[in-house]
């Protein structure tokens, strides 16, 4: 056990400390286990019982809206010789525990604390809209979520033939991976990611529908999945999140808005874009996280039809943000609390009252946690510093010197 202690420079407090909080993320979970929501009643176990009758020919109808993907985990469900309740949450609630150890992995790639690693690894058990969305409300965010984790992890080890490998599988299970794709189209023209990268997003989409298209259900429609669900919950303009349009009204001109809003999200991305492009400078860690969490609380703010767990992945991107700029410790404590409120507002009463803040408070809110993140990604690209000299080649790793060359060309220059 010391020799275990010494390799991984652990001390007795970390290892009691990583028990205590692994055993409290464990009690969390068991104790909202057995908790039976509309959402499971009304898609998750009529999809396994149709799979346990039917088998994998199920496969070829049209009753499930989800990526086929997903359906291939209901599938396996409905072979185990237990609760599909229970193993649904099981695989769900494991998924958290390692989407929190690649948390804490992330935070020790780009800060070097294993004393934050640690405390991300914690964070990540406890945080509300985690354990509510996985053990509560039985939903499978957590899946893509774990990919694009593994995504930034690459990334940050400048494998991005890998990174974009995992970014993939995240899109082939969930269509809210889009909501951070911008970053990625950043990192490209700065010669981070290569273009052929991007060929693993369709490609490994088009691998996830073959059984499913095997199985009979027509192509067409395996490919439109994503557009179909963009089809349905037309009713609001907000479903239950807090963005734009609980400020300017969500039951005023649905069609009208519900097509503007669309281009309209679509041109403020282009903007953006455009003018993050137009400069050349170092891509560090810190710049990397800086992009994604701005995109992740940007796309669903203008998006039309938002739920309310469409803040999930800017939840846990804000817990790494503010684990490597620790100034910013503000933001994942307002934009958990936001998102949970969001989540309770629907679970404690079935979307039939408002939350004790209403939804038009927190959209102000959300969008001041917008402005603060787009802030430090501008005065990150116009720090002179962080430009990358004329010449100077823009590849993977002659890109990548950060933290450390800022502080040696600070001292050379006095």
């Amino acid at each position: 056990m010391e020799k275990l202690l010494k390799k991984y420079q652990l001390e007795w407090t970390d290892i009691l400390y990583l028990a205590a909080m692994t055993m409290i993320g464990l009690a969390i979970r068991a104790i909202l286990r057995v908790v039976t929501t509309v959402d499971w009643e009304m898609y998750w176990d009529p999809w396994i019982s149709d799979l346990k009758e039917m088998g994998f020919s199920y496969l070829a109808t049209d009753r499930y809206d989800y990526a086929p993907s997903f359906v291939y985990i209901l599938w396996v469900i409905s072979k185990l010789p237990i609760n599909p309740m229970t193993g649904y949450k099981a695989i769900h609630i494991a998924l958290d525990f390692v989407a929190a150890a690649v948390m804490g992995k992330l935070v020790m790639e780009s800060t070097g604390s294993k004393i934050k690693s640690f405390c991300a690894y914690g964070l990540m058990l406890i945080v509300p809209t985690i354990w509510a969305d996985s053990a509560l409300w039985a939903q499978c965010d957590i899946i893509f979520m774990f990919f694009i984790l593994l995504c930034f992890y690459y990334l940050f080890r400048e494998m991005p033939s890998r990174a974009m490998f995992f970014y993939g599988l995240a899109f082939a299970f969930k269509l809210q991976s889009l909501f951070v794709f911008p970053f990625l189209v950043i990192l490209w023209v700065n010669r981070k990611i290569k273009i052929q990268h991007f060929l693993w997003i369709p490609g490994l989409y088009f691998l996830s529908i073959i059984p499913a298209w095997i199985a009979g259900r027509p192509l067409i429609d395996l490919i439109n999945i994503y557009m179909a669900q963009g089809a349905q919950d037309v009713w609001s303009l907000s479903i239950k999140w807090a963005n734009i349009y609980q400020i300017i009204g969500n039951q005023y001109f649905l069609l009208e808005y519900a097509e503007a809003g669309t281009w309209l999200i679509l041109g403020i991305l282009m903007c953006v874009m455009f003018a993050m492009a137009q400069k050349r400078y170092r891509i560090t860690k810190e710049f990397i996280v800086q992009m994604a969490l701005f995109f992740a609380i940007l796309t669903p703010y203008f998006l039309p039809h938002m739920h309310e767990r469409y803040g999930c992945l800017a939840d846990i991107l804000a817990i790494l943000y503010a684990m490597i700029n620790w100034k910013r410790f503000y933001i994942p404590v307002v934009q958990i609390l936001m998102s949970f409120t969001c989540y309770m507002a629907y679970l404690s009463h079935l979307g039939s009252k408002e939350p004790a803040i209403y939804y038009g408070v927190w959209a102000l809110i959300e969008l001041a946690l917008l402005i603060v993140v787009g802030l430090d990604m501008w005065r990150y690209m116009t720090e002179p510093e962080n430009q990358i000299p004329i010449g100077e080649v823009s590849g993977i790793k002659a890109s990548s010197r950060n933290v450390k060359e800022k502080e040696e060309r600070r001292r050379q220059n006095g």
